[in-house]
């Protein structure tokens, strides 16, 4: 199982990667000090469990979770008993109170391995919590059109605005698989309930005009239930 850290302490750090590699079967992918960073890592990678303290920079562990559409399991480890309240109602798998032992550690691991492997999977979504600039959006996914890819960012644009957000349009196309979205370019991610009709190699949303890639276009008609006249 991959798993990765978010903690801010460096003693707390090298603790939990000091107890991961004693665990069979589980893997450290990642150490990260603040959630947003952690973020960025869980965009394009697959994590089965987060070792999550509570007291991080900008935003709490608490908050960090919430805002996460399919969070992966969690253990929040902490240095405050108060906050165990607040672990459960979000369903973590366990809370973990500093200092804690190797074999207490290894309990808690045991539970996300039982967690894991009668896992359901989770009720698709209907908003999205995104970060752009320095606020954050609590998104409906019915209101994004498009979105567009340029180095390590994607713009969102949505019916009333654009949100220029840190990820990758491969990261995106997990987060909205399943749902009424298809790539048509190596650059381009389109929902296709806001398509407004199709012009030869473009797909035209509003005033918006986007090219369809060749590999893509048949799928694209097969989903938007049409043939190409």
């Amino acid at each position: 199982m991959n798993c990765i850290i978010i903690e801010d302490e460096p003693a707390a750090q090298s603790i939990l990667e000091n107890y991961i590699s004693r665990c069979p079967g589980l893997r450290c992918c990642g150490t990260f000090a603040d959630a947003f960073s952690a973020q960025a890592f869980l965009d394009s990678n697959s994590v089965e469990i987060i070792f999550l303290d509570i007291n991080l920079p900008e935003m709490s562990g608490v908050s960090f979770l919430r805002s996460l559409v399919h969070p992966p399991l969690v253990i929040f480890t902490t240095a405050y008993p108060q906050y165990a309240v607040d672990g459960f109602d979000l369903e973590a798998v366990d809370f973990l109170l500093k200092p804690f032992s190797f074999e207490r550690f290894y309990k808690a691991v045991n539970k996300a391995r039982e967690k894991f492997n009668t896992r359901i999977a989770p009720i698709s979504p209907t908003k999205l919590t995104v970060k752009s600039g320095k606020r954050i959006y609590q998104l409906a996914i019915d209101d994004i059109r498009f979105i567009e890819t340029c180095g390590d960012y994607v713009t969102l644009h949505c019916s009333d605005k654009k949100l220029v957000v840190h990820g990758t349009l491969k990261s995106w196309e997990e987060k909205l698989k399943g749902l009424s979205f298809l790539k048509i370019h190596r650059t381009a991610i389109v929902n296709l309930q806001k398509i407004d009709h199709l012009e030869g190699n473009l797909i035209c949303i509003g005033e918006h005009k986007l090219t369809v890639s060749e590999q893509f276009k048949e799928l694209l008609l097969e989903r938007m239930g049409g043939n190409e006249a």
